[in-house]
């Protein structure tokens, strides 16, 4: 009996750990922090035992509080005290790879972006997921998804044309100021 209550906590994990761990790592910008996440994740999932009314649903749950794990962690003192992968020097930085990924200097300015935004084109254009999808997942409008969207990769579009400086700059800030807002 206890070995089948076992093997069905195991199932959801088998089947999420790889996206779960890309979501988090998006977010974290660290393997060590990224694992955490995924290990509190399946935590709370074991704690809570929700019930799902499909896998659609079960999936969209994980992912949800995945990002709620990030969100909380990023607003924790310690993280603020910590050296963020930003200030990593560069040239420890070129020998790092990206799991589950192949080379792509796209998504290093993804994930250089404000939560608000990282999380939606991530989403979006690495996972696969619709607008409808990413709406209900995060909680929020469809305008406000396709707004995030629209205005991140503005973002990555500056960041690649210009750098992380100039125009760039007036985006970031009004990213920061309005992701704070809205953001979970």
């Amino acid at each position: 009996m206890r070995r089948n209550k076992e093997k069905e906590a195991e199932a959801p994990f088998e089947k999420y750990k790889d996206i779960l761990y890309r979501i988090a790592f998006s977010n974290m910008k660290s393997k060590a922090d990224a694992e955490d996440v995924v290990q509190e994740a399946f935590c709370r999932y074991l704690k809570a035992e929700p019930a799902f009314e499909n896998e659609n649903h079960e999936k969209a749950w994980f992912i949800r509080v995945v990002i709620n794990i990030c969100y909380d962690i990023q607003k924790s003192a310690w993280f603020s005290r910590t050296v963020a992968f930003d200030e990593v020097p560069e040239s420890e930085m070129e020998h790092f790879k990206l799991p589950f990924v192949e080379e792509d200097e796209t998504l290093w300015h993804v994930m250089a972006l404000p939560t608000a935004y990282r999380n939606p084109l991530y989403l979006f254009y690495y996972e696969d997921y619709s607008i409808k999808e990413i709406a209900q997942i995060m909680e929020l409008g469809e305008g406000t998804v396709k707004t995030r969207l629209r205005r991140g990769r503005e973002m990555v579009k500056e960041r690649i044309l210009y750098g992380t400086g100039g125009k760039d700059r007036s985006l970031m800030d009004k990213a920061s100021k309005e992701g704070g807002k809205d953001a979970d």
